[in-house]
């Protein structure tokens, strides 16, 4: 394989890492507010006895902000579910175009992607090279 061509390669797996590192961080973002939303939601319910579960006010009434409350954690669930199964299939893209690039190269490689990029990057000695725009 062209030289050139197995840099550009290494250049695009890295833009495409940095993509799915922004992805790990807005679900990790995603879960705090899912955190933070549960913590109203437990503060709204009253405990109710033999159970671990909170539901009611003094009087047995729904207070008025649980059901916001309620929908607010359905649409963020609903997000952080979206962005995890995308997180997980540009993933597993990743690897496979780094499995792909080492095939072309003849090179063995193991470990996570990170691993087999490093050991790509030194059997074809290009980690010391300038970054070469497409």
């Amino acid at each position: 394989m062209n030289e050139l061509n197995s840099i550009k390669r290494v250049n695009k797996i890295l833009v495409q890492i940095a993509e799915n590192q922004d992805q790990l961080e807005r679900l990790n973002e995603l879960d705090k507010k899912v955190a933070t939303n549960r913590q109203g939601l437990d503060s709204s319910y009253i405990k109710i006895p033999f159970t671990k579960r909170r539901l009611f006010d003094d009087l047995g009434i729904i207070k008025h902000n649980v059901p916001t409350l309620l929908e607010r954690d359905r649409q963020l669930v609903d997000s952080y579910n979206k962005l995890l199964k995308q997180f997980k299939e540009l993933a597993a893209f990743i690897d496979e175009e780094i499995d792909q690039l080492a095939a072309d190269n003849g090179i063995a490689v193991n470990g996570n992607c990170f691993d087999k990029l490093s050991q790509i990057i030194k059997a074809l000695d290009i980690g010391e090279r300038p970054y070469i725009p497409d």
